[in-house]
């Protein structure tokens, strides 16, 4: 058996039993190499922090319902959730009081907490594992000799247990902790070296170690990061790929603005950055102490967030990170909805007319874009190829991509993706942009 791969988003107490039953049969079945992928809860947002929005830690409720308590006992499970709202303030310890609890619901609106079985921490074939809303409880020793893949998303498992189970990994390359409130420090040194690290809205993590002689790529997702966040022994020069996802509110203040600068610098050596934040560029221009990085290797750079038609900077502010990728090739812009659109209900369902009627598509020919000819070394003979995810047509967006394609004569490729709306907007827009391709013969893309 190679794989067991398990979306069970409506996972009950009562199915524990038979997802038992499969996760020891793959284990006993595996051939060289088993993948075991159980994320149950696939719909669910990693976070409650929306960009623009302050932060809401998962432990403290949804919609109205009592927090999710923490689980740090190798063998607890919690008792369900009454239908009042309030719990009975005790954990399940006992055999008999586990199978009960596994028949009940546990957290309003929320799957059910499947408790890891213990045959899964010594499968000596086992190279990728992927688990969500989980109890891992792991037994005193792992013992996980090919595993090279690990996702832990949503685990219930106090901070000890994790960093028992990790530590009993010692071939770990790719590591992704998501949404993991309970983990406040993370070690993984002692000659288990990552070629990929990602920490996805862990919002009470503080500290982390990692072996970064052998890292090629890492991904961050949460808050501005204080300095003291990241020790990466044998530096980051090989990192190839960054990724730093700013949710939340937008980034303002000079502390977080300091802070953002020196992680950055951190991935300098970089060839493929991806920036996201609530709004397309926030604080790049901004003149604080801390400079922003030179970028000499990088070649694809990628920003994401909002773009609202009052904002008059975004020009400065993509020159700005312009003028220092000097080896630019590749630009990629993906624009947020102007608007939170918010959570989709699971199971809603809409009318396409609906959804036209709600678009963000809009097109004004009276709009004055005013673009100065700058000369920015990367834009003049080193991009290549350009491109916009999710164009809405606002007036900002307009300037920017104007700008961008007025001062590209070396772009051989446009790819232009517009927001949904009705198709004699997306026409107009098709029209505008190509007019400002200074490369007639570039080939453009339009869906």
């Amino acid at each position: 058996m190679r794989a067991l791969r398990v979306a069970m988003e409506g996972y009950h107490g009562k199915d524990a039993a038979a997802l038992d039953q499969s996760v020891c049969y793959a284990v006993q079945q595996a051939g060289p190499a088993l993948d075991v992928d159980l994320r149950l809860c696939y719909r669910l947002q990693i976070c409650n922090r929306a960009y623009g929005q302050p932060i809401q830690h998962y432990n403290q409720g949804v919609q109205g319902f009592p927090p999710l308590p923490y689980l740090d006992s190798d063998d607890a499970l919690m008792r369900p959730v009454s239908d009042t709202g309030s719990d009975n303030g005790s954990f399940v310890t006992s055999d008999d009081e586990k199978e009960a609890a596994r028949d009940c619901d546990y957290w309003p609106c929320m799957p059910g907490v499947y408790m890891v079985p213990r045959v899964l921490f010594n499968c000596a074939a086992l190279r990728s594992l992927s688990l969500s809303s989980c109890l891992l409880a792991p037994p005193a020793t792992v013992r996980l000799p090919s595993l090279e893949t690990l996702l832990l998303s949503r685990v219930h498992d106090g901070e000890s247990e994790v960093q028992r189970f990790i530590a009993g990994c010692p071939h770990l390359a790719d590591l992704t902790l998501e949404a993991c409130e309970t983990v406040t420090a993370l070690s993984v040194l002692g000659g288990t070296r990552l070629r990929r690290l990602a920490l996805r809205c862990c919002h009470g993590l503080a500290s982390v170690a990692v072996d970064a002689s052998e890292l090629r790529a890492f991904e961050y997702r949460g808050a501005v990061p204080d300095t003291s966040l990241l020790t990466l022994h044998g530096g980051t020069q090989k990192i190839k790929y960054c990724k730093v996802d700013i949710c939340g509110p937008e980034v303002t203040s000079m502390e977080e603005l300091i802070n953002l600068r020196e992680l950055l610098q951190l991935f300098a050596n970089a060839e493929h950055l991806h920036l996201e934040s609530a709004r397309l560029g926030s604080g790049i221009d901004e003149d604080v102490s801390v400079t922003f990085p030179s970028w000499p290797r990088l070649r694809h750079l990628e920003l994401r967030g909002r773009l609202p038609d009052d904002d008059t900077a975004i020009v400065a502010s993509v020159s700005s990170i312009l003028e220092h990728t000097p080896n630019l090739e590749e630009l990629s812009l993906a624009f947020h909805p102007e608007k939170h659109e918010g959570v989709r209900p699971v199971g809603s369902h809409f009318m396409e007319v609906d959804l036209l009627d709600a678009h963000y598509l809009r097109y004004n020919p009276h709009n004055v874009l005013t673009v100065r000819s700058v000369l920015i070394p990367c834009l003049r003979s080193r991009v290549r190829e350009i491109n916009l995810v999710h164009y809405q047509g606002g007036k900002a967006q307009r300037a920017l991509a104007k700008f961008l394609l007025c001062n590209a004569p070396a772009v051989e490729e446009l790819w232009c993706d517009f927001a949904e709306g009705p198709l004699w907007i997306q026409t107009e827009l098709m029209r505008e942009i190509k007019g400002w391709v200074v490369n007639k013969s570039a080939n453009t893309h339009f869906s």
